[in-house]
C-alpha cells in the first residue's frame, strides 16, 4: 500500500500526533491533523510521555521537533497522587525532583 496516494487524517494535535504527522509529511504524504481545543492554553497539558531513546525520542530527533518539545514541555504534568477514601495520601511521587536531559531521566530524591 501506497501512502502517497492515501490522505490520511491524525486526530489529535499532541506531541505524539504532530510527529507522527510531520514524519509522514517528509515521506510526501498528505496529512491532516485535527484537534478540538483552540489553543494550546485551553486545559492544563504536559508531556507526561515515556520517552524511550530508541521510540519517542528517536521520532522526534528524526522530526527534527526534539528543540521544539523541549521548549513546549511542561516538567511535572505527569505528576502522580493516589489517596484513600479518607483523603490520606496512599502514594505521591511529588517529593521526587526530576533533572531532565531527554535520553538520560536523573531523578534525586529531596
Amino acid at each position: 500500500m501506497k501512502l502517497q496516494d492515501k490522505k490520511i487524517a491524525i486526530v489529535g494535535g499532541g506531541p505524539g500526533g504532530l510527529t507522527l504527522a510531520t514524519l509522514l509529511q517528509l515521506r510526501g504524504v498528505d496529512v491532516n491533523v485535527y484537534e478540538r481545543d483552540l489553543t494550546k492554553y485551553a486545559r492544563v497539558q504536559g508531556s507526561p510521555l515515556d520517552l524511550h531513546e530508541d521510540s519517542g525520542l528517536a521520532a522526534l530527533r528524526k522530526a527534527n521537533l526534539l528543540d521544539e518539545f523541549k521548549n513546549n514541555f511542561l516538567p511535572k504534568a505527569d505528576r502522580k497522587k493516589l489517596v484513600n477514601e479518607q483523603a490520606e495520601v496512599l502514594f505521591s511521587d511529588h517529593d521526587v525532583k526530576v533533572e531532565e536531559n531527554f535520553g538520560n531521566p536523573i531523578f534525586v530524591q529531596k
